[in-house]
Protein backbone atom coordinates (compact mmCIF):
# COMPACT_ATOMS: atom_id res chain seq x y z
CA UNK A 1 0.00 0.00 0.00
CA UNK A 2 1.29 3.46 -0.86
CA UNK A 3 1.99 6.25 1.58
CA UNK A 4 -1.12 8.12 0.37
CA UNK A 5 -3.31 5.06 1.02
CA UNK A 6 -2.02 4.71 4.55
CA UNK A 7 -2.58 8.42 5.18
CA UNK A 8 -6.15 8.17 3.87
CA UNK A 9 -6.99 5.15 6.02
CA UNK A 10 -5.50 6.78 9.12
CA UNK A 11 -7.53 9.94 8.56
CA UNK A 12 -10.72 7.91 8.15
CA UNK A 13 -9.91 6.16 11.43
CA UNK A 14 -9.34 9.50 13.15
CA UNK A 15 -12.70 10.81 11.89
CA UNK A 16 -14.45 7.66 13.15
CA UNK A 17 -12.86 8.05 16.60
CA UNK A 18 -13.83 11.73 16.68
CA UNK A 19 -17.46 10.93 15.89
CA UNK A 20 -17.61 8.38 18.70
CA UNK A 21 -15.81 10.64 21.18
CA UNK A 22 -18.02 13.62 20.33
CA UNK A 23 -21.13 11.55 21.00
CA UNK A 24 -19.68 10.36 24.31
CA UNK A 25 -18.79 13.90 25.41
CA UNK A 26 -22.26 15.11 24.44
CA UNK A 27 -23.82 12.44 26.66
CA UNK A 28 -21.55 13.42 29.56
CA UNK A 29 -22.39 17.11 29.16
CA UNK A 30 -26.13 16.48 29.33
CA UNK A 31 -29.01 18.58 28.04
CA UNK A 32 -27.73 21.92 29.42
CA UNK A 33 -27.24 24.49 26.66
CA UNK A 34 -24.71 26.44 28.74
CA UNK A 35 -22.58 23.36 29.31
CA UNK A 36 -22.80 22.57 25.61
CA UNK A 37 -21.66 26.11 24.81
CA UNK A 38 -18.62 25.77 27.07
CA UNK A 39 -17.69 22.44 25.52
CA UNK A 40 -18.14 23.88 22.02
CA UNK A 41 -15.84 26.78 22.88
CA UNK A 42 -13.33 24.28 24.26
CA UNK A 43 -13.53 22.32 21.00
CA UNK A 44 -12.88 25.37 18.83
CA UNK A 45 -10.16 26.79 21.05
CA UNK A 46 -8.40 23.46 21.39
CA UNK A 47 -8.55 22.82 17.66
CA UNK A 48 -7.12 26.25 16.91
CA UNK A 49 -4.26 25.85 19.38
CA UNK A 50 -3.59 22.29 18.20
CA UNK A 51 -3.32 23.33 14.56
CA UNK A 52 -1.13 26.29 15.53
CA UNK A 53 1.28 24.09 17.45
CA UNK A 54 1.21 21.50 14.66
CA UNK A 55 2.23 24.12 12.11
CA UNK A 56 5.31 24.91 14.20
CA UNK A 57 6.15 21.22 14.55
CA UNK A 58 5.54 20.51 10.85
CA UNK A 59 8.36 22.83 9.86
CA UNK A 60 10.94 20.89 11.85
CA UNK A 61 9.83 17.37 10.90
CA UNK A 62 8.93 18.26 7.27
CA UNK A 63 5.55 16.53 7.25
CA UNK A 64 1.98 17.68 7.87
CA UNK A 65 0.76 16.83 11.36
CA UNK A 66 -2.11 19.33 11.49
CA UNK A 67 -4.81 16.63 11.72
CA UNK A 68 -3.09 14.99 14.67
CA UNK A 69 -2.53 18.37 16.30
CA UNK A 70 -6.18 19.29 15.84
CA UNK A 71 -7.39 16.05 17.41
CA UNK A 72 -5.05 16.37 20.39
CA UNK A 73 -6.07 20.01 20.73
CA UNK A 74 -9.75 19.09 20.77
CA UNK A 75 -9.17 16.62 23.59
CA UNK A 76 -7.15 19.21 25.52
CA UNK A 77 -9.85 21.83 24.90
CA UNK A 78 -12.52 19.47 26.22
CA UNK A 79 -10.43 18.87 29.33
CA UNK A 80 -10.05 22.58 30.03
CA UNK A 81 -13.69 23.37 29.23
CA UNK A 82 -14.90 20.58 31.51
CA UNK A 83 -13.37 22.36 34.52
CA UNK A 84 -15.79 25.23 33.86
CA UNK A 85 -18.76 23.26 32.52
CA UNK A 86 -18.98 20.91 35.49
CA UNK A 87 -19.76 23.84 37.79
CA UNK A 88 -22.97 24.48 35.90
CA UNK A 89 -25.82 22.26 37.10
CA UNK A 90 -27.31 19.69 34.73
CA UNK A 91 -30.68 20.84 33.49
CA UNK A 92 -33.46 18.36 32.91
CA UNK A 93 -35.58 18.74 29.79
Amino acid sequence: MSHEGIALISRVAVVAVLIIMTALVRVLVGPSETRGLYMGLGTLGGMGIGVGVASLISVSITTDVSAIGAVLGIFAGWGVAWFFARRIPREAL
